[in-house]
């Protein structure tokens, strides 16, 4: 009869369902092109041309996911069961969006949403008023910058030239790595690929239990090594900027 239990508990282990996951980021430029960096546990998706899926990762650039109209771009894509982070041009302003949320990282727009995606916006360049202006302002530079290469080659004729190299700054990961166990240096590795992302999706790419999770990511922000944001499922975790 034992063996009979053991036997049911090792099968009902095995039966359990594998979530499956689909984890993008989508960086768009400011010619329309737009680059696919992600991972997935599953193997056949239906991707644009261009993309492709290796060893779990999804890597590959198209330009089937955006258009011009005017001065307007349109980026549209959707994707079932998945997470997306879309990063748009440097500059780029929306105009009109059809669902997510928004965040600014470095200067530059993300709008973080899941299936389906439609943003309009458009880019901010150099007006033709003001070219004259940018371009008097590079030749202003480029004397100056000439000027003080040749008074400083005439100072090292004079003066024998000292040598200094600037210590290497060392990452803060990397100077407390050895205090970390292997799950806490697994999700700060998965973190630095995904930058900022919901705590669910990234206690998936790790594949850790859902409670040890947790404790592992209460002691990580103990550490000052991450930070968490929002609440209930809208939950987010990202990198502590402090050695990043």
């Amino acid at each position: 009869m034992s063996k009979a239990l053991v036997l049911i508990a090792i099968f009902t282990f095995l039966a359990q369902p594998v979530f499956a996951y689909t984890y993008l980021n989508i960086y768009i430029d400011s010619s329309g092109n737009s680059e696919f960096l992600g991972e997935t546990n599953e193997t056949s998706l239906a991707l644009p041309q261009g993309i492709f899926i290796q060893d779990g990762k999804i890597r590959g650039t198209t330009q089937d996911l955006t258009a011009k109209t005017g001065e307007i771009w349109t980026f549209q894509y959707s994707l079932r069961d998945s997470e997306i982070k879309t990063i748009l041009p440097e500059g780029a302003v929306i105009k009109n969006i059809s669902n997510g949320e928004i965040f600014l990282e470095r200067s530059r727009i993300s709008v973080y949403f899941t299936d389906g995606l439609s943003v309009s916006y458009a880019v901010n360049g150099v007006s033709g008023s003001n070219a004259g202006l940018i371009w008097l302002i590079v030749i202003l530079l480029a004397s100056g910058s000439a000027a003080y290469y040749y008074r400083k080659k005439l100072a090292t004729l004079i003066k024998p030239k000292v040598i200094y190299k600037k210590p290497k700054k060392k990452d803060h990961i990397d100077m407390i790595k050895h205090v970390l166990n292997e799950r806490e240096k697994l999700i700060l590795d998965k973190l630095k690929f995904t930058g900022k992302v919901k705590m669910s999706h990234l206690r998936k790419l790790c594949e850790i239990p859902k409670a040890s999770f947790s404790r592992h990511v209460q002691e990580l922000e103990k550490k000052k090594l991450l930070t968490r944001s929002g609440e209930g499922k809208n939950k987010f975790v990202q990198l502590a900027k402090k050695g990043f």
